[in-house]
């Protein structure tokens, strides 16, 4: 990919950045805890699944919805960048930032994901962007700041 003066990789809008670890851990384990579950109801006898009362059924369901709407919310994470901003999901939270409001992103190696510094002196995780992927984090890091740089530039001068 080309690069800017500041050795930025540029990239086209609109991009969307999702950590690869995090879903593939998040979706191998929905699969298997469902599989689980199945199969261990199943091979319980007859007599011992007819013990079980309507309420621990459904305490049971309720157990394995939740682990399931956890697994769903590491799995959506994501960061999308348009013409317009920056739209960051962090689990079930969504921040939408225009590109005036960000400074900059920073990927260091003792943090699990980036973060970006806001115009108002505040940080934001970026979780879709996770150290964890190496130098797939890495380069969506680098994209991301060279867009980031562009784009305030852009502001700036407009």
């Amino acid at each position: 990919m080309p690069a800017d003066c500041d050795g930025h990789i540029l990239v086209s809008l609109p991009r969307s950045y999702r950590p690869l670890g995090t879903r593939v851990v998040a979706a191998t384990a929905a699969v298997g805890m469902t599989v689980a579950m199945v199969v261990l109801w199943e091979s319980l006898p007859a007599s011992v699944r007819a013990d079980f009362t309507e309420f621990q059924r459904v305490t049971l369901l309720v157990f394995f919805a939740a682990m399931l709407l956890i697994l769903f919310a590491l799995f959506r994470t994501s960061a999308r960048a348009d013409d317009s901003g920056l739209r960051v999901v962090n689990g079930y939270r969504t921040h939408r930032l225009e590109w005036a409001e960000i400074i900059s992103v920073s990927l260091h190696p003792n943090r699990p994901w980036a973060m970006l510094d806001l115009a108002d002196g505040g940080t934001l995780a970026v979780m879709a962007i996770q150290s964890a992927d190496g130098a797939r984090a890495s380069r969506s890091a680098r994209e991301l700041a060279g867009v980031i740089a562009e784009r305030s530039r852009a502001d700036r001068d407009g």
